[in-house]
This record gives C-alpha cells, sequence and structure tokens, in this order.
C-alpha cells in the first residue's frame, strides 16, 4: 500500500470516529434528562477564542438557609425546585447512595458559602456553585453580549434571569443543551 493512500486511509478513519462521536453525544444529550440551573455573572469574553458564555453555576442562598452536606464525594444530588430549574441537596460516594438522598445523581462537585447575617446592618446572601464539566456556551457576539448584560442586572433577592440548560444522562455525566435568558432558549447546535 502507497504511503498516500496509507494516509488518507487513517484521515478516513479520524474523520469517522470524530463523525460517531458527535452522533453519539447528540443522542446522548437529546436523550437526557433536561433541566435548568440558575447562574451568575462571568466575562463572555476571550480574545482568543472568540463569543461565549462562562457558565457559572450559581445558586444564591438566602438568610437561614444552610449550605448543603459537603462529603467531597464525586456524585451530586438535584432535586427540582421550581418547574424546570432543579436545587443541589447533597452529595454522595456512589450513584446509588446519591439516588437515596434526592432523584437526580449527577457527577460533579460544588462549593458553597452560607448567608452571613451580621448582629447589626444587613445580611449577606450566601451561594452555592456547582462544577458539573460545562463551562462555556459559544456564542455570535450580539448573544454573548446581550447575555452578558442581563446576568451582570441581577442582583440578590430579585427573580433569577439566566439558566444553563443541560442534559443529564444515565451516566451521569451533564451535557450543555444551552442556556435560557428571560425566558429565550438559545440551544447549541452542532449539526
Amino acid at each position: 500500500m502507497s504511503a498516500r493512500l496509507r494516509i488518507l486511509s487513517v484521515a478516513a478513519l479520524c474523520a469517522a470516529i470524530l463523525v460517531a462521536f458527535v452522533i453519539n453525544e447528540g443522542l446522548a444529550r437529546r436523550g437526557g434528562q433536561e433541566i435548568m440551573l440558575a447562574m451568575e455573572a462571568v466575562d463572555p469574553r476571550s480574545l482568543l477564542s472568540g463569543h461565549y458564555v462562562e457558565l457559572n453555576l450559581t445558586e444564591r442562598l438566602d438568610a437561614g438557609e444552610q449550605c448543603p452536606a459537603d462529603n467531597d464525594a464525586a456524585w451530586l444530588v438535584l432535586r427540582q425546585r421550581d418547574g424546570n430549574v432543579y436545587s443541589l441537596v447533597g452529595d454522595a460516594s456512589s450513584r446509588d447512595n446519591a439516588q437515596l438522598v434526592g432523584p437526580l445523581p449527577v457527577k460533579g462537585s460544588f462549593s458553597c458559602s452560607p448567608p452571613f447575617t451580621p448582629t447589626e446592618g444587613e445580611s449577606t446572601p450566601g451561594w452555592v456553585q456547582i462544577d458539573i464539566g460545562v463551562s462555556r456556551f459559544h456564542i455570535n457576539q450580539r448573544d454573548a453580549l446581550r447575555i452578558e448584560q442581563v446576568l451582570r442586572e441581577q442582583r440578590p433577592g430579585e427573580t433569577t434571569r439566566a439558566f444553563a440548560i443541560v442534559s443529564v444522562g444515565r451516566d451521569g455525566r451533564a451535557r450543555l443543551k444551552g442556556v435560557e435568558i428571560d425566558g429565550q432558549r438559545l440551544e447549541l447546535s452542532w449539526l
């Protein structure tokens, strides 16, 4: 077999593997349970990688709310809060243990800062930030700047206007489907 034919064969094999990967991920994204997670502001631009929204999956905690128990485990437990919006309720060491705590286990980690209530003055809200392996949503410049503005306008105590739309598969992996800003869905479309 000539070198040219070997190179073309390897290139065709690599292209076929890439297409199979994209199709497999698309099927997993469509077949998973769709949930929405609250987002907070992060700068959505990078000079080298174009316009994107940096997904900062953060939920505010009001005065009196507590941080979920943190066992430093590999599985997060999410529970439906409002409509299709989910919140973190804890973590567990295995998928089976996670399902004992709540209905939706997903691989990931979290950090939390409880609300601070001083003896005098206004209290400061706390937050729960989760990391489920989705971090960026690439989008055109106009929409990225609009999303940035909405995220920066959100204030504690007001209704959340920005959500990440995530599909959680049977394997426990989260896959980003898009974002919802002021009720408008902006979805990924690979094909």
